[in-house]
């Protein structure tokens, strides 16, 4: 018996331990849930399985950041940099990211739903099968984007660029496309705002 409650109490002693290391600190910046860092430079960091929902993180520095997986919602990332950062499988809706830098990110299966991304910067992202219903990408630019399976219902793509993007088997029901550039982009199995397929660019 005493051995096994020596064995609970270093065990107790252990928990906070492991709490302390869960929750880290970052350049001054507690890495959790409502955290307040507006211009943190969090560059070429692991943050898997964090949890940043409602976080102000407006200008931050994410660029190359591993937050796959993460959990982002109702975040504030207005101006922030995540350039080639790793976003798969991450909830980001409801968020805002105005002005975002989002080129060259891998986004693949990340829900962006409801979330505001104007002027956002999307050029050579990877945004395949990710759930983009209901986003504001007005102006956004998508040049050479990958979006093969994406979900764009309802979707704002009002004076977006969408160059050479790839939208083979994408979902874009509802989606005002007014004023979209869409020079070069890939329709396959596409299912456009009417409902109609657009199959212009299969493979001959």
């Amino acid at each position: 018996m005493k051995i096994l409650a020596g064995c609970f109490v270093a065990i107790a002693a252990m928990l906070p331990v492991s709490t302390a290391e869960a929750r880290q600190t970052i350049n001054g910046c507690e890495i959790k849930r409502r955290t307040s860092c507006p211009g943190v430079n969090l560059s070429g960091r692991d943050l898997t399985r964090s949890n940043l929902s409602n976080a102000n993180l407006s200008g931050a520095d994410l660029s190359g950041a591993n937050l796959s997986g993460d959990r982002i919602t109702e975040a504030n990332l207005t101006k922030a940099n995540l350039s080639g950062a790793n976003l798969s499988g991450t909830i980001l809706s409801i968020s805002y990211m105005n002005n975002v830098n989002l080129s060259r990110a891998d986004l693949s299966k990340a829900d962006l739903s409801q979330s505001t991304l104007p002027d956002a910067n999307l050029s050579e992202a990877s945004l395949a099968g990710a759930n983009l219903s209901m986003t504001n990408l007005k102006g956004a630019d998508l040049t050479d984007a990958s979006a093969r399976g994406a979900v764009f219902i309802m979707a704002n793509l009002v004076n977006a660029n969408l160059t050479r993007a790839d939208l083979t088997e994408a979902t874009l029901v509802g989606a005002d496309m007014r004023n979209a550039i869409l020079q070069g982009a890939i329709f396959c199995r596409t299912t456009m705002p009417d409902r109609s397929i657009n199959n212009s660019g299969c493979p001959k």
